[in-house]
């Protein structure tokens, strides 16, 4: 599918920009384990994209009203922060991806369920921050992904119709977010391979983010 002229791109953090869904599905499957209890890849695709408090809302409903939350935080947050010590990657092609939309001069902003917090800090110290002019994270919105309120508020704080955005993303989740918003979406797979469904709809599926110029024309 060949998208429309592209007067902004709205990329999606956690999976895309950032190689940190391996290590949160990691400290998930260990904290669960610790707990006593597992689950399959079906459910923790499912999680992929999703702000906290609708993490834990999907645990409780699979795992039952007496799922031990306090407990499998803790648990969660040491294999969380044991596995990222050394600091999260940028995903491959994402320097080059940042730097391509900004010397094209086209507006860029951040969709993500994370932290402004967060955002800044993993964006910060990875040296990308400073190409983005807007950020607009889970404080901004009532209703997360796969509700598509953060897509359409970073395009409006950007000053561009939403059909004019190119949104990158990698879950499921977010890819049905920046379809909800009328963007055209790029989907590069992380954990969560696509379906049959996100293949037709979105501009392209990319093995990743070093093929993103080529959504491009000249």
């Amino acid at each position: 599918m060949t998208p429309r002229p592209i007067a902004a791109v709205v990329f999606d953090m956690d999976g895309t920009l950032i190689d940190s869904e391996s290590i949160y599905r990691a400290a998930l499957v260990q904290a669960l384990g610790d707990v006593g209890l597992v689950a399959d890849d079906g459910f923790l695709h499912g999680l992929n994209g999703l702000a906290g408090p609708a993490v834990t809302a999907r645990i409780l409903a699979r795992f039952g009203a007496d799922f031990p939350v306090e407990a499998f935080r803790r648990h969660y947050i040491a294999h969380r922060d044991a596995l990222a010590a050394e600091g999260i990657p940028l995903k491959p092609g994402a320097a080059e991806a940042l730097h391509f939309v900004a010397g094209r001069g086209l507006k860029l902003a951040l969709a993500t369920s994370s932290h402004l917090a967060s955002a800044r800090e993993h964006l910060g110290r990875l040296e990308v921050l400073a190409h983005f002019d807007v950020l607009v994270t889970r404080e901004d919105v009532t209703r997360p992904k796969p509700f598509p309120d953060v897509f359409l508020t970073a395009a409006e704080r950007l000053g561009v119709a939403a059909a004019d955005c190119l949104a990158v993303e990698d879950s499921h989740t977010g890819v049905l977010a920046a379809l909800a918003a009328g963007m055209m979406t790029v989907m590069v797979p992380d954990v969560a391979p696509p379906t049959a469904e996100m293949r037709t709809r979105c501009v392209a599926v990319q093995a990743s983010l070093l093929e993103l110029p080529g959504l491009f024309p000249g």
